[in-house]
């Protein structure tokens, strides 16, 4: 990868710093996976800034890096993705253990960003189950106990429904509410 270099100073020293993060961030693959994605960011950049004028280099350089994101989290995915290439073609014990950490993460937040929104088409259901079985359907006492939140075709004798219709105007908050958290989780797992 040729090194862009700039007239003003401030911006040699910005594009430096951003491509050395790059670097960090993409050390962990192959040369060639390491040098495509570098030569990537570079071009980006030299697109943007090749035609400006010394005293505009650096505005123009940072804008061009807020659009392009900080490596760190832009290229997480990527990383682990070429990782995941690496150890397939190769078979190297090291490079499926980097595979498998670097994707970990992932896994276990769709994991938990699938087990929501399961939850949320849970209690979209249950209001609608609640309007065709209402007898069965509900929050259950018995004794004085918690006895069952949902439906049961089961109900046992001394069992009383507490919520009556409030019920579906809970499960329709609970749905809101963890429709709310899956959208933010996955904003969180999309790094945006």
């Amino acid at each position: 990868m040729k090194r862009i270099i700039f007239n003003n100073p401030t911006a040699q020293r910005i594009y430096d710093d951003y491509i050395s993060r790059v670097n960090r961030c993409v050390s962990i693959l192959s040369a060639d996976d390491q040098r495509e994605l570098l030569m990537e960011f570079n071009s980006h950049i030299y697109e943007a800034t090749h035609n400006a004028a010394p005293e505009n280099e650096v505005d123009i350089l940072m804008d061009t890096i807020d659009k392009l994101g900080a490596p760190e989290v832009v290229l997480q995915p990527t990383v682990a993705h070429k990782k995941v290439q690496q150890a397939v073609r190769s078979f190297n014990p090291k490079h499926v253990v980097e595979a498998i950490y670097l994707n970990i993460f992932n896994g276990v937040g769709y994991f938990i960003w699938g087990l929501i929104y399961l939850l949320v088409l849970a209690f979209g259901s249950l209001a609608i189950i609640k309007l065709i079985a209402p007898e069965h359907t509900g929050f259950f006492l018995k004794d004085g106990h918690y006895f069952v939140f949902g439906y049961t075709s089961d109900l046992p004798s001394g069992a009383t429904e507490v919520l009556g219709n409030w019920f579906i105007i809970t499960v329709i908050a609970l749905m809101s509410i963890f429709y709310f958290l899956n959208t933010l989780l996955f904003r969180l797992l999309k790094g945006k």
